[in-house]
């Protein structure tokens, strides 16, 4: 099947496959791979060429694709329709928590000073809400508008990580720092028993573990 054959040509990132794939058939633009469209697909995968390729292509361009894309046309399309702020992703993911995600700070300060709902969780099993995300990505300035904007420093996502947890995991004492500084608990476990210092010595974090220790201790 050629959905089948796009879908792969995507997630390998062979642009001359999919370009070929199109030219053959050009409503694979819009294949999907479950409830993920392609052009989402390709960023999952690390193939921002693909989706702008798809895009150039003809793909259609929903408000949270727009986002991912950090496409400025994301905000002509907001002023045109203000009800588009909060919109999720067909796979569930929150507009804003998309821009945030794939490091589009400026769209994302822009979203979050038209009002967008900074507690968004994904409407998928992943449950990231825009603090898991700006974590995930070390975006300290996002996260900071975030939490100046009434973000929840504890929120859940899958497995019942907070974004303190994702900040241990990468080593990012600043970040942690800055979730403390609105009300992060230090001591929150995930739902497997895992507490932030287990999780920054299982992804090769020593140090922030040392000073989190050293921290409760202090």
């Amino acid at each position: 099947m050629n959905s089948d054959e796009m879908i792969e040509a995507i997630q390998k990132g062979d642009a001359a496959r999919v370009s070929a794939l199109i030219d053959k058939d050009s409503s694979l633009l819009n294949a999907k791979s479950g409830t993920i469209t392609s052009l989402l697909l390709a960023l999952y995968h690390g193939h921002p060429e693909i989706a702008q390729l798809l895009v150039k292509r003809g793909a259609k361009v929903s408000f949270p694709e727009a986002c991912a894309l950090g496409d400025s046309g994301a905000l002509k399309l907001l002023d045109r329709d203000p009800s588009l702020l909060n919109a999720f992703s067909e796979d569930g993911f929150p507009a804003l928590g998309l821009a945030v995600f794939f490091r589009h700070p400026e769209l994302a300060g822009k979203l979050i000073e038209r009002g967008a709902d900074v507690n968004a969780a994904a409407k998928n099993p992943q449950r990231v809400a825009p603090v898991h995300a700006a974590a995930t990505v070390r975006d300290h300035d996002t996260m900071r508008l975030l939490l100046e904007r009434g973000a929840d420093p504890n929120a859940r996502q899958q497995m019942g990580f907070t974004p303190f947890h994702s900040a241990a995991s990468r080593g990012d004492v600043k970040m942690a720092k800055l979730l403390l500084e609105f009300g992060a608990d230090p001591n929150a476990i995930t739902e497997d028993g895992k507490s932030a210092a287990d999780i920054a010595e299982k992804y090769g974090q020593p140090a922030f573990a040392e000073w989190l220790r050293g921290m409760s201790h202090g």
